[in-house]
């Protein structure tokens, strides 16, 4: 019997140009050679219908706190531009710039008010604080009480 499934990717990484500007030469290989059409084309090849995109650890190459939250708006803003350019092909995972509590909260609010974003991408950890570090607990009060997807990537 055959069945019109619709494939979702929730682990689609995008390296946005800043991203790969800003990350230095410790970004992944894969995301060296990530572009538009070439993620297009494997989502096709995959008979995925739709990616959430997402970035992949922010943090681990940026220690500064302004940088992350420059570098996360930019990702961001470059995210919401290629789900704008592709409707319904596209989603997106708020980056937030953790582990710097301020400038997640108002990345969450700019991610989920203005860009419209389907949730947040978060890690498993952020340099020495695991995600129930009471830390953190500013960031899923705000999340709790959006009720916003979270999406949680290995570290």
């Amino acid at each position: 019997m055959a069945t019109n499934r619709r494939w979702i990717d929730v682990h689609h990484h995008i390296a946005p140009p800043a991203y790969l500007s800003q990350g230095g030469p410790n970004v992944g290989g894969p995301l060296k050679t990530w572009s538009l059409a070439k993620s297009l084309e494997d989502l096709e090849q995959g008979g995925i219908e739709t990616a959430l995109l997402s970035v992949t650890q922010l943090a681990k190459h940026i220690s500064n706190d302004e940088q992350r939250r420059t570098l996360a708006r930019a990702c961001n803003d470059y995210a919401a531009k290629l789900v704008a350019d592709h409707p319904g092909k596209f989603g997106m995972f708020t980056v937030l710039p953790l582990p710097d509590i301020d400038g997640t909260l108002k990345e969450i609010a700019y991610g989920m008010d203005v860009l419209k974003a389907d949730g947040v991408g978060m890690y498993t950890c952020y340099h020495d604080k695991w995600m129930g570090d009471p830390v953190f607990n500013p960031v899923f009060e705000e999340l709790n009480r959006r009720k916003a997807l979270i999406y949680t990537h290995p570290h």
